[in-house]
């Protein structure tokens, strides 16, 4: 009998609490207007995916959105996005009855438009808004990409919701989430749901999305170890997934992620590099040619260009640049690659692989050395002027736009007002008398919508003088030392089983110096 009450007791309240839901829903859309808002674009009058954010009519206070998906779900603290909501096309949403303003932008490529509208009294309404777009680089065979992307906390439709909605509102076109391991926690790891490959469900919304994997190692849960890698567009796992008990809470330091990244190249898969200059293991890998491109502001801004590109390019390696967010999607950060012949997840990574590429969260980029472009190689017979072109297009003011040859700033110029965006043009001729590399980027404290420092850089042009390429000696032992001291503490830390794991792990790094060294290496 007391049972019997208790299950009834206990319907009651669950019948009080719907009731009591069903009485706030009412009363909130009481006090708020339907409004159906629908993003076009400005010239074909074509609706669009893009974010919104409403504030009070002063600017002064941001406004909830009802019925949209918050553009920062998943993210706390300092990356939190609490103010930016997702219009896929077009939209029905709650909003107070009170005049209000609406701004709005799609990608990197719209102006923000900003639009008034007053609500009082209005139990439904509709708005439309035009997008202007300032930008050509997606007609002209540039696409943009995130290469790092991993969700947890979120359950299946909620994920599912995201990578549909979200990268479609930041007119991505081509996304990387990957699979990966950490002892305990990543049963909380959404993305490890979804199996290996093209991701053709999420198709639909124009967004290629693939997934592939993070191959890595640590020392302890979170400390630096041998560094964490990008294996992308591979059939199958590539195991172990996490290696040493740092990050797995088992097993030994005794694999070496060079021997993953050979694995995911049998199977016609692309090895990045992560986070910029973290880890240990990077510099062998570059100089043996096992990497094909190298993620920077990937989760952060760790590090810099000098700490890591730089010092490659000037050694004489060719590393293209590339980027993504690494947990859920806290900025507008992406690589463009262009590409030949039709948009796929091969052909976008192959242009990737190629150095077609820029990386941005804010301006977009157009440089020709001699007519060359991104990713090509100017071969000069002797030392002689070439013609330099850059552009630089974005929202928001980068402040400066800059000419980087071999490391240096050779010219800057500021961007200038052009209606809502900004643009900044470079056109000179550059002395040429030894091999190099030039390349474009901005220098800037200014944010985007985000509140991300805005960042920006092509990946280079090389130039070849008398079939020469660039080999700065002093470039050289920079490396040559970072691979002995990273050796020397790999040999320190590391957990080996048997002294032919010891062997197999370092000889990554001999054979790194090895190779850099090279026979007959003719430095400067």
């Amino acid at each position: 009998m007391r049972t019997f009450l208790s299950r009834h007791f206990i319907l009651f309240l669950l019948l009080l609490a719907s009731l009591g839901a069903l009485y706030h829903r009412s009363t909130s859309q009481e006090k708020h207007c339907r409004l159906t808002i629908t993003l076009v674009d400005g010239q074909t009058k074509k609706p669009i995916s893009g974010l919104i954010r409403c504030l009070t009519q002063s600017g002064n206070q941001a406004v909830p959105v009802g019925g949209a998906l918050a553009r920062g779900q998943g993210l706390e603290g300092k990356d939190a996005l609490p103010d930016w909501y997702v219009i896929t096309e077009s939209a029905e949403i709650l909003l107070p009855r009170q005049p209000l303003k609406l701004e709005a932008f799609a990608g990197l490529e719209t102006e923000l438009a900003s639009v008034s509208i007053d609500l009082s009294g209005r139990d439904q309404e509709s708005l439309t808004i035009p997008l202007r777009s300032f930008s050509q680089v997606s007609r002209q065979g540039w696409y943009g990409g995130n290469t790092h992307l991993h969700l947890s906390n979120l359950n299946k439709d909620q994920a599912d919701r995201y990578l549909r909605e979200i990268p479609r509102a930041d007119h991505l076109d081509v996304l990387f989430i990957s699979y990966l391991e950490r002892a305990v926690v990543d049963k909380d790891y959404i993305t490890n749901r979804y199996p290996l490959g093209d991701l053709k469900q999420f198709w639909s919304t124009g967004v290629l999305v693939n997934n592939g994997e993070e191959h890595r190692h640590n020392f302890g849960d979170q400390g630096e170890g041998f560094g964490h890698v990008m294996l992308l567009n591979i059939r199958n796992l590539v195991q172990p997934v996490s290696i040493g008990p740092g990050i797995s809470h088992q097993g030994t330091d005794g694999t070496a992620l060079q021997s993953g990244i050979d694995a995911a190249h049998r199977q016609g898969g692309v090895a990045i590099w992560c986070h910029n200059n973290w880890g240990m293991e990077d510099v062998p890998n570059f100089v043996s040619r096992k990497l094909e491109a190298q993620n920077i502001f990937d989760g952060g801004t760790h590090g810099s260009y000098e700490d890591s590109f730089y010092h490659y390019l000037n050694a004489g390696i060719r590393v293209p640049f590339s980027t993504g967010t690494d947990w859920f999607m806290y900025d507008l950060a992406r690589v463009y690659t262009k590409v030949v012949g039709d948009l796929g997840i091969k052909s976008w990574l192959d242009a990737l692989v190629a150095g077609r590429s820029f990386i941005s969260n804010g301006p977009l980029f157009e440089l020709t050395v001699g007519g060359q472009e991104v990713g090509d190689t100017v071969n000069l017979k002797s030392g002689r002027e070439v013609q330099v072109k850059g552009k630089a297009i974005g929202r928001v003011n980068f402040e400066k736009l800059q000419l980087i040859k071999n490391g240096k700033v050779i010219a800057e110029v500021d961007p200038r007002s052009s209606k809502d965006h900004f643009e900044a043009r470079l056109d000179r001729g550059v002395e040429i008398d030894e091999p190099g590399w030039l390349a474009l980027r901005i220098s800037t404290k200014a944010n985007n919508e985000f509140g991300r420092q805005l960042f920006g850089h092509t990946s280079p042009i090389y130039i070849t003088v008398d079939g020469k390429s660039i080999r700065i000696k002093d470039e050289v032992e920079y490396l040559m030392k970072q691979m002995e001291d990273a050796r020397q503490t790999v040999a320190t830390k590391s957990l080996f089983a048997t002294k032919e794991e010891r062997e197999r792990v370092l000889s990554i790094y001999t054979r790194g110096m090895e190779t850099l060294r090279g026979p007959g290496a003719s430095l400067r």
